[in-house]
C-alpha cells in the first residue's frame, strides 16, 4: 500500500469518524467496495437523501457569510472569489455562525472561490452537514468517498468500479 492509498484511507476515516483495519483496507480495491464497506459500517439507508452534502454545505456557508458580512445573496455564487466577499477578520464569526468548526483557518489555507470552500467542507466536515441522528445514505457516502479520492489523485475522471492500483495508479 503506497502513500496515496494511506492518505485515501485516512481521509475516509476522518470524514466518517471510523477506523478501517489494515486487513479491511487491503481488500478495498475500488471506490464501490469502499462505499459498500463504509455503508455497512455506518448502517446506511438506501432512501433518497433530503439534499446532497454539497448543496447543504453551499447553503449553510452562504447563510453564514451573508449574516456576518451583509453581502448581497447573489454575490455568493460558486465562482465568486472568497477574498472579495469575506475579510479574514470575519472568518471566526463565519465559522461560529455556520457551526462548522473545521472550516479552514485562513492563516494556513484560504480557498480561492466559494466552490473550492464548498468542496473543502464536504471533504473535511461532512458529518457537520448532517443533523444529529440523521442516518447516512449510500449517495452521501459515495459523494464523500469520491471527494476524498478526487482530492488525493487530482482527478474526478474515474468510475466506481475502477481498481485503485491498476486503473487509477494509486500507489
Amino acid at each position: 500500500m503506497g502513500l496515496d492509498s494511506v492518505e485515501i484511507l485516512m481521509g475516509w476515516e476522518r470524514a466518517f469518524n471510523i477506523q478501517i483495519s489494515d486487513d479491511d483496507a487491503l481488500v478495498l480495491r475500488t471506490p464501490r467496495m469502499a462505499i459498500e464497506y463504509i455503508a455497512r459500517r455506518l448502517e446506511a439507508v438506501d432512501e433518497a437523501q433530503k439534499a446532497c452534502l454539497t448543496l447543504r454545505a453551499f447553503h449553510r456557508l452562504r447563510a453564514s457569510v451573508i449574516s456576518v458580512t451583509s453581502i448581497n445573496r447573489r454575490s455568493f455564487c460558486p465562482d465568486a472569489r472568497l477574498r472579495d466577499l469575506v475579510g479574514r477578520d470575519q472568518w471566526d464569526a463565519i465559522r461560529s455562525s455556520c457551526g462548522i468548526d473545521a472550516l479552514p483557518n485562513p492563516g494556513w489555507f484560504w480557498p480561492r472561490t466559494v466552490a473550492e470552500l464548498t468542496r473543502w467542507t464536504v471533504l473535511h466536515a461532512p458529518q457537520d452537514l448532517k443533523p444529529a441522528g440523521e442516518p447516512w445514505t449510500r449517495a452521501e457516502i459515495r459523494c464523500v468517498v469520491r471527494a476524498v479520492v478526487t482530492h488525493i489523485i487530482g482527478s474526478d475522471d474515474f468510475g466506481d468500479d475502477d481498481d485503485f492500483i491498476e486503473d487509477l495508479r494509486v500507489g
